[in-house]
């Protein structure tokens, strides 16, 4: 909803939509609400939602709704919450994503990350957020897009396998799905002299 709503109050117009791993289900999402507003989205690596509960393997999913119900409504989770709310736990998870590049995660990026993380009520979107299992999946989406899609996906990416990546190429909406070599989970800082003309070339091109 965000989203559109940026799309029809500030841009005031159609927009292509540059998204990143769970962004993408979001970018996807709105896409299908108001094809109206959204001449394409590029998908920059993509969440395959993996703990989603359609795709949970039958010998965790009995374990997992009481974990996450754990997390999100006993001590635990604030305790969780506050191992992983550190500068230097930041740092190092972002080194596992940026593995093309780890000189990109700098300590201007993580108090980018880490500021916002630490204000009142950032516990409980966090706890929300890792716990939730419901809501759609790339499948269940990309068949009702009606505006092409570009799809990227960095060959080294630790956390989404590229060799499931490929797959989702033979969806129709899929305009193009580029391979981008010995890159991580977040192209867009690890390579944007890689990734920025290609994104360029897929608004030029659906432009007209």
């Amino acid at each position: 909803a965000q989203l559109l709503d940026f799309a029809q109050q500030v841009v005031k117009e159609p927009v292509f939509l540059v998204t990143n791993s769970i962004g993408g289900v979001a970018g996807l999402q709105a896409a299908v609400n108001k094809p109206e507003l959204v001449r394409g989205v590029c998908l920059v690596t993509l969440s395959l939602r993996g703990l989603n509960i359609r795709k949970q393997s039958p010998f965790i999913k009995p374990f997992v709704r009481p974990f996450q119900q754990m997390l999100r409504e006993t001590d635990v989770g604030l305790g969780f919450f506050n191992l992983v709310a550190k500068p230097t736990t930041v740092k190092n998870i972002l080194r596992q994503a940026y593995v093309g590049n780890p000189d990109a995660v700098t300590d201007e990026l993580v108090d980018y990350i880490l500021t916002p993380g630490l204000r009142a009520g950032a516990a409980a979107v966090f706890l929300e957020f890792i716990s939730y299992s419901e809501g759609p999946i790339p499948e269940d989406l990309l068949p009702l897009v009606s505006c092409p899609v570009c799809l990227m996906w960095g060959t080294a990416d630790p956390w989404e396998p590229y060799e499931d990546g490929k797959a989702y190429a033979d969806y129709p909406a899929v305009q193009e799905f580029i391979p981008l070599q010995g890159v991580g989970h977040c192209p867009m800082d690890e390579a944007p002299e890689i990734v920025n003309p290609k994104i360029i070339n897929f608004v030029l091109r659906n432009s007209t």
